[in-house]
């Protein structure tokens, strides 16, 4: 049996533009008692919970509580143990013109982040910011996130921005409670190239994935392999040691894995440039990847993400997968946990939450139904809690042959499961 905790989270990304949340258009916003007792009953007692800057700061200054309150209020009462996550990805206020690219980002965030505290002190577990590789990423150089940046110089700008928001956040939960525990929650990535022109490539993106945990322990000195990138892209000696010289170390690696966090890159002689070969032909899985981190930082883990997209059958032969890669790393290291997130469905990451059309995204372990008035007990909420109370393993779950899309995306996958016995084919009436 496992011994390390499954974790519930629930989903909560600003949809810029709408004037909603996913928390709204999950219907998690009115729920939240229902929600949280439903993890109570099951056994599941830690949690990520979102504090919504947005929500609560609607003017620079002015703190607006009332919806925070009911839940943390119940939270407390449920002896849960949270995982507070007051950024996660874009949701900052309206007014914070500019988002991460605004000058007084890193004091205005700090400055937030004392406010939970000081509002919560019986809370000592927090992610100063979630995923800010892949969030950067999508707000700097894909473009598809406010402020809708496409370049290596906005990127690295954003990128300086929010390590030092990192950094003063960090220091003031310690300032307030010298026992806060921070939980840094990142991407865990690898990149492989496909041919000779693409390795140079491959290799930044390989250093590149390190970067926001070394800014914030202070380990970006002049000789670090991404030095010359930053100072080519607008980072000074000077802003270089302010990171040395305010680092906030952290206390667990939390690693986010999904189908898509392993790359395969190729080079476009039309375009002339690197493209990803999708889905991923060799991973090498969580596991093996997870090692790479452990190998260069040293300290406890979790699996802080996980899911796959698509049917109740195809999510439990991932969910297999994923407890399978993660006994493993509990035997070689110190593994503090695993959460499927989200806890229910969420919403609208067919538009990678650039719409609020309230559009069921099937990835959680609860189902939505009714546009998000119900949760829907499944197969794979029986084995997660099942998981969660240690009466099963990665061994007892089932195997089921996925289905379209999932056949191809995890087509890569399927060496991996090799070694599994009694596959099963899915049933229509089981897969929804």
């Amino acid at each position: 049996m496992s011994f390390y905790p499954h974790l519930g989270a629930f989903e909560s990304i600003k949809i810029h533009g709408s004037g909603r949340d996913v928390l709204d258009t999950t219907k998690h916003s009115q729920y939240w008692q229902h929600d949280l007792e439903m993890l109570w009953e099951s056994g599941i007692y830690e949690l990520r919970y979102p504090v919504p800057w947005h929500r609560i700061e609607h003017e620079p200054g002015a703190w607006d509580w009332k919806w925070m309150d009911g839940p943390m209020d119940l939270i407390q009462r449920l002896e849960l143990r949270p995982i507070l996550d007051p950024l996660h990805h874009v949701s900052f206020p309206d007014w914070l013109e500019g988002g991460f690219a605004h000058p007084e980002f890193p004091r205005l965030y700090a400055r937030f982040v004392k406010e939970v505290a000081q509002r919560y002190p019986w809370a000592d577990r927090y992610t100063v910011f979630n995923e800010p590789l892949p969030t950067l990423v999508l707000c700097a150089h894909a473009g598809k996130w406010y402020p809708y940046h496409e370049s290596d110089r906005e990127f690295v700008a954003l990128a300086a921005n929010a390590g030092r928001a990192i950094c003063l956040a960090s220091a003031e939960l310690r300032t307030l409670n010298e026992q806060v525990q921070l939980i840094h929650i990142d991407s865990c990535e690898h990149h492989r190239a496909l041919d000779s022109v693409s390795e140079e490539w491959v290799l930044h993106l390989n250093q590149r994935r390190f970067l926001f945990h070394d800014l914030a322990l202070g380990r970006l000195s002049a000789d670090h392999p991404l030095a010359p990138y930053l100072h080519e892209y607008g980072v000074s000696e000077r802003e270089r040691a302010w990171f040395e010289d305010h680092a906030a170390p952290f206390d667990v690696l939390g690693l986010d894995y999904y189908a898509h966090s392993e790359m395969e890159w190729r080079w476009n002689w039309e375009e002339n440039r690197p493209v990803i070969r999708f889905p991923c032909h060799q991973p090498r899985g969580f596991a093996e990847v997870a090692s790479d981190y452990v190998r260069r930082y040293k300290m406890p883990i979790m699996l802080s993400e996980t899911n796959v997209g698509g049917t109740v059958t195809d999510r439990i032969t991932w969910l297999k997968f994923m407890e399978e890669q993660s006994e493993m790393l509990s035997r070689q290291t110190d593994f503090r946990g695993f959460c499927w997130f989200p806890s229910i469905d969420a919403t609208d990451w067919c538009s990678l939450c650039t719409r609020a059309d309230g559009i069921t995204s099937p990835m959680g372990v609860w189902s939505l139904t009714e546009g998000g008035r119900y949760r829907q007990s499944t197969e794979l909420s029986d084995w997660y809690v099942r998981l969660a109370n240690g009466r099963a393993t990665a061994a007892d779950l089932p195997a089921y042959r996925p289905l379209p899309p999932l056949d191809r995306d995890l087509h890569g996958y399927l060496d991996l499961m090799s070694h599994w016995s009694n596959w099963l084919e899915p049933e229509p009436l089981l897969c929804y």
